[in-house]
């Protein structure tokens, strides 16, 4: 229900969720803080997920260019549960297109004001899964996509991790804290204005 109200920019309930958002992320920083010593080199995880043709189309066209998720992002440590996941939700929807990121995580571009991350494998009812969990807005930046040998409706996309030392990052972070002024619910707001969810913004005036 949370990731669900997040992609749709469903204000009321992430108003009524705010404190479990908070909480999760703060957690999600002090889980990666103990977990420091674990990130030490470079390593890859992997992502199944269905989009639709359009939201595929401008995937496709963003390669070179930046990507944010805006739920809290579950991947996997080992592909097969990310591979079962794509399978699966192609079975159910027959005009998706399969889409299995699979993701690089340089840890000399993580800092203290990154997305944090941590593995939730010990906090997390699936442990099989051996979940890396990225907080909301993690950016990454796309890399090649090729469709995969064994299923012409699945597409490997690779995406890098992407830290606030990496320029463009900076300069878009920049741009939109200077258009978007504000704080805490306002700026929230001013984000939906500007997005053209109006409804939206209506409805959270009325919060």
């Amino acid at each position: 229900m949370l990731n669900h109200a997040l992609r749709q920019f469903d204000m009321g309930t992430m108003a009524k969720m705010s404190f479990f958002i908070r909480n999760l992320h703060r957690q999600l920083e002090q889980l990666h803080k103990e977990q420091s010593t674990m990130y030490n080199k470079q390593f890859i995880v992997y992502r199944g997920q269905g989009l639709t043709q359009q939201d595929f189309k401008q995937l496709v066209y963003t390669k070179g260019g930046l990507l944010s998720f805006n739920n809290f992002l579950s991947t996997c440590t080992k592909p097969n549960g990310a591979i079962r996941f794509v399978q699966n939700a192609l079975r159910t929807h027959e005009n998706i297109v399969g889409v299995f990121f699979i993701i690089t995580i340089d840890p000399s571009e993580v800092s203290t004001s990154t997305s944090p991350f941590a593995f939730i494998k010990n906090h997390s009812a699936f442990p099989q899964e051996e979940e890396i969990l990225f907080s909301m807005h993690t950016v990454f930046r796309v890399g090649d996509t090729k469709q995969t040998v064994n299923n012409n409706r699945i597409w490997e996309v690779q995406l890098t991790f992407t830290g606030d030392n990496d320029p463009q990052l900076a300069a878009l972070t920049q741009r939109m804290r200077e258009e978007i002024d504000g704080i805490g619910w306002y700026r929230m707001g001013r984000l939906m204005h500007r997005l053209g969810h109006f409804n939206q913004v209506e409805d959270h005036c009325h919060l």
